[in-house]
């Protein structure tokens, strides 16, 4: 499999305008990347996308889909795979990107989700391209799914060629998913920085579909191929006149779903086959995007960044995948999956008293490694995030600064380019557990605090992590739009530490705002070779008693 890439020129220009902006969109001790400053309430985007005029379909918010112990999400065929139907859909997207709950404070009133957002602002849409089914319509269709009423719209129907087309090698019950980003959703609040967190979304949701289709007994992965443009055509987001210019979304990523997909091929899409183009674009389009804000800010450098990250066309990885296996625990906890899921939440002040086992810190770090599992079987290339962690009061480790190498190929890099002075020592106890290294015994809760933009929630909890990346040699080796996927890396991993904290009787929380370059100077890093692009901690919540809160679907809980 080959890496089909730009002219060289022209992506190595892209690959400059990718470390432009990260460069400009870092925070430093004396400034933070730009942003508005303040909140505009009077402007804040609708977190919820419809389209105006087009058919819905409620899908049942009363289903008890079948039990399944959490450890068992990371089984492969952990469950014999379900037919497609709208009442399996309903499961797939109830515990993937639908509401978890309502919360009240004061007169204030706003939904939590399954899936985790900077912000809780919701960037991700998600799209699905389905046979004909029972309930939702006789010929393939094309629908946006709607969290809050927990539904599907219509937004097309494409003729059977365009579905056999795009689906012919596929298994029987399978189906495409799609996702893309309201860029202004995080832009309202963060500004500059606002597409960094987009990505971190794009993750946080790919992980929680690909932990749903477990559920139902399918696979999920990335399809391989499809460049951004032709995605958005299929997606219907090319189609400029039913959206508000502000308010457009990109295009991120396509996915297969359904069983058995361990031995198939990629999905069979031939850009140059016009007819079908054709056919997808003069199909019956039904809606227009409703409008999120009565006035927008504009951030050009969001824009410029988008379009040099674009995936270009039939772009494959070279890559072998590095499946190695996450350790299985012996003790595994029974409690049901759908409930570790549906409770996960972001904590927002931690108990600065409590303590982790060893055991359970390495179950949570044990989890973070690829393997032919969910969530790491969705996606297609070699792992290049790894972890500096701030241990503060895990029973046996000694209080310091660690290292997590996911790729144990990049040891010896990551060795080189850190402080000579760091002992790389496998803590006692620890031996043969995982990757895991000390690198200087010390209280470092200080430096984790100052580091994650004075932030107590890094230093109260059990442990904080910066999540470092392999970034200028990946992001040149496979083209700009690689820095797209070094987030969802990132987002991945961070929604395996959420289930994890969770299934653990803690809590955690992503931290979005850390000053870059200062992780860097304390790691010895020097250039970017390596950068640090998501911030997480894992502790005991500490409940603020203030807020109220209400069940997600009312109604299903009757």
């Amino acid at each position: 499999m080959t890496s089909c890439k730009q002219p060289f020129v022209e992506d190595q220009a892209k690959c400059e305008v990718v470390f432009a902006y990260h460069q400009q969109t870092k925070h430093h001790f004396n400034r933070y990347a730009r942003s508005p400053g303040y909140l505009d309430w009077a402007n804040q985007p609708n977190p919820f996308r419809h389209y105006e005029g087009a058919q819905q379909t409620k899908l049942d918010v009363h289903r008890q889909p079948r039990p399944l112990p959490y450890d068992r999400l990371y089984e492969k065929d952990a469950l014999p795979a379900q037919p497609l139907n709208l009442e399996t859909l309903a499961d797939f997207f109830r515990y993937s990107l639908a509401l978890s709950a309502w919360k009240q404070y004061g007169s204030s009133r706003w939904a939590l989700r399954i899936n985790p957002s900077s912000g809780n602002l919701h960037p991700t849409e998600a799209y699905v391209l389905l046979p004909p089914l029972s309930g939702l319509s006789d010929t393939p269709t094309l629908c946006h799914y709607m969290p809050q009423p927990h539904a599907l719209e219509r937004r097309a129907s494409f003729s059977e060629e365009v579905w056999q087309h795009l689906t012919n090698l596929l298994p029987d019950g399978s189906f495409l998913l799609g996702l893309s980003s309201i860029l202004w959703r995080e832009a309202w609040k963060y500004g500059e920085r606002a597409f960094r967190y987009c990505q971190h979304d794009v993750g946080h949701a790919l992980a929680a579909l690909r932990f749903s289709a477990v559920l139902c007994g399918w696979d999920l992965r990335l399809a391989q191929g499809w460049s951004t443009a032709e995605v958005a055509m299929l997606l219907g987001l090319d189609r400029s006149d039913e959206f508000f210019a502000e308010e457009r979304e990109e295009a991120e990523l396509l996915c297969i779903v359904g069983p058995d997909l361990a031995s198939q091929d990629e999905i069979e899409f031939v850009p140059s086959a016009k007819g079908i183009r054709h056919q997808i674009r003069d199909a019956v389009w039904h809606g227009r995007a409703n409008r999120l804000s009565k006035q927008h800010a504009a951030w050009p450098v969001i824009d410029e960044v988008a379009s040099a990250t674009a995936m270009p066309q039939d772009t494959r990885f070279a890559d072998p995948r590095n499946n190695s296996q996450a350790p299985i625990a012996d003790d595994v906890r029974n409690v049901d999956a759908r409930t570790i899921i549906s409770q996960r939440r972001s904590c927002l002040g931690l108990d600065v008293g409590s303590t982790l086992s060893l055991r359970a810190f390495l179950r949570m770090l044990g989890r973070t490694l690829p393997g032919p599992h969910a969530p790491w079987d969705a996606v297609c290339w070699r792992p290049c995030i790894h972890f500096v962690l701030f241990v503060h009061r895990v029973i046996g480790l000694p209080s310091g600064i660690y290292a997590f190498v996911r790729d144990p190929t990049k040891l010896d890099v990551l060795r080189r380019v850190m402080r000579s002075e760091f002992a790389w020592q496998s803590p006692a106890g620890v031996e043969g557990d995982g990757p895991l290294y000390l690198l200087r015994e010390a209280d470092c809760r200080d430096d984790a605090r100052t580091l994650s933009c004075h932030q107590d929630i890094a230093s109260d909890g059990f442990f904080s992590l910066g999540m470092l990346a392999e970034f200028a040699e990946p992001i040149r080796r496979h083209g700009s739009w690689f820095y797209r996927n070094l987030f969802w890396e990132a987002g991945l991993i961070g929604q395996v530490l959420y289930l994890e904290a969770e299934a653990a009787g803690a809590r955690s929380t992503g931290i979005g705002c850390y000053f870059d370059d200062a992780v860097h100077d304390v790691l010895g890093l020097t250039d970017n070779q390596f950068q640090s692009l998501y911030h997480f901690t894992v502790g005991i919540p500490v409940e603020d008693r203030r807020l109220q809160s209400w069940p997600a679907y009312p109604e299903a809980s009757k």
